[in-house]
């Protein structure tokens, strides 16, 4: 189907126009990823929300924010590893879809902020993503949240990364995730994909800028991306949990999602795509501008609730 409407409207609106982040230094770029907060708005009112520093690797403290819908209540814990292309990665930018998160599928969220790149390159955003699940797992009791009913997600780049967190945590202590929930997933580093080609320019992320976010994380490893950070080609695990992916199709993402979303099918995961027909990435904070990406964001925070809810 074609885009919808409120979002050509929105694309049109730019003064700018679209833009070539080579252009760019790596603050000014971080200054046009903020700008999404504009987009967005502000979002539910959530009874708690604090911030968490959480233990990270070598004694670094990783940035987390909880958002506990009911903290008289056990509830459900899902960390969420926030995106921004690995190089603008904010709690700031993405409170607003956060809060919507924990507010529809009443949820407890650690929002986690990993390392950006490239004053971190990979893989040290990694390594936070796995630091923060880990410990998370261990100290949901004290976060107000269930133990027995934790999950894992990500917006864009936080996808990749809450993809590894899952899969390095399932190599360890296989089982004890309830949910892997990701929306636009960043899984990959191949730019000649179909839906690379098909939307390399004009729907909001450009496959020019697309590689340059990749560049800052991965620098000279680009030309041989490891597994690590590609989670669609890494090798998979036993004792993964199900999954669920809300894609855009107007995104240059799109088939690498579905390429993961296909070996963990083979590999006997649970999973659920919805495929985000006329939507394209950044519809994650556009439930203000429209309609369709409010519709696919509540849908995505409510198939989570279920997920973290279902039956053992």
């Amino acid at each position: 189907m074609a885009l919808h409407e409120e979002m050509r409207a929105f694309l049109d609106s730019a003064p700018e126009g679209e833009v070539d982040f080579h252009d760019f230094t790596v603050p000014e770029v971080r200054t046009a990823v903020d700008g999404w907060m504009e987009v967005a708005l502000e979002g539910p009112e959530v009874a708690e929300v604090k911030d968490i520093g959480v233990p990270g690797p070598g004694g670094t403290t990783i940035r987390a924010r909880l958002y506990h819908p009911r903290p008289e209540q056990a509830l459900p814990l899902l960390v969420f590893v926030v995106g921004g292309g690995f190089v603008a990665n904010s709690l700031e930018v993405e409170d607003t879809p956060v809060r919507r998160i924990a507010a529809t599928a009443q949820v407890a969220v650690l929002a986690v902020e990993c390392r950006s790149a490239p004053e971190h390159p990979f893989p040290l955003p990694n390594e936070d993503a796995a630091a923060a699940l880990a410990w998370a797992v261990d100290h949901a009791a004290e976060l107000g949240a269930d133990p027995g009913r934790i999950g894992v997600g990500g917006h864009s780049s936080g996808g990749a990364l809450a993809v590894g967190a899952a899969v390095g945590l399932a190599r360890t202590r296989p089982g004890r995730l309830r949910a892997l929930a990701v929306i636009t997933p960043s899984l990959d580093a191949d730019f000649d994909t179909p839906s690379y080609r098909r939307y390399a320019h004009g729907y909001a992320l450009t496959r020019v800028n697309a590689k340059w976010f990749w560049t800052q994380y991965l620098g000279e490893r680009l030309t041989d991306p490891p597994v690590e950070a590609t989670p669609a080609r890494a090798p998979l695990v036993d004792g993964l949990p199900p999954a669920l992916f809300q894609l855009a199709e107007f995104d240059v993402l799109h088939d690498e999602a579905l390429t993961l979303a296909g070996r963990l099918r083979e590999a006997g995961v649970p999973v659920t795509v919805s495929r985000g027909e006329g939507l394209m990435h950044g519809f994650f904070y556009m439930d203000r501008v429209s309609a369709a990406a409010a519709a696919a964001n509540r849908g995505f925070a409510e198939r989570i609730g279920g997920l973290l809810r279902a039956a053992d």
